[in-house]
């Protein structure tokens, strides 16, 4: 290994991980659930993964969806939760206490996107 991925991988650096899902298919969220389960499972550390729903693809986090098992799974991993955009919500005509038991919502997903990767965290468009 050289120097710099040594101080990449350094055991006092926890992974601070920002997964975008940005669309309007059932598929992009399955994806991305999968994706956040990889990630943790990858890290073998503890590691903060949030996995952002925007654009139509939040009415798939809501609880009439379908997908509760699968979101479920992934929220009770530790350091593992899922935010669904509030503009985008408020676009499908889903009121956030409507959503998947563990799945929580910010006001608007660009600015919390935007205030983590300010603060250094890594980011992967699904």
């Amino acid at each position: 290994m050289t120097a710099a991925s040594d101080e990449n991988t350094a055991p006092n650096r926890r992974p601070r991980l920002l997964l975008h899902v940005f669309g309007s298919d059932e598929a992009s969220v399955t994806t991305g659930l999968q994706v956040a389960r990889n990630a943790h499972h990858g890290f073998g550390s503890p590691s903060t993964i949030v996995l952002v729903i925007q654009g139509r693809a939040v009415q798939f986090v809501a609880a009439a969806a379908g997908l509760n098992d699968d979101i479920g799974t992934v929220v009770t991993l530790p350091g593992v939760s899922v935010v669904a955009c509030g503009n985008s919500l408020r676009s499908v005509d889903v009121e956030p206490t409507n959503l998947a038991s563990g799945v929580h919502h910010v006001p608007a997903a660009v600015v919390f996107l935007t205030q983590r990767q300010l603060d250094g965290w890594a980011y992967i468009r699904i």
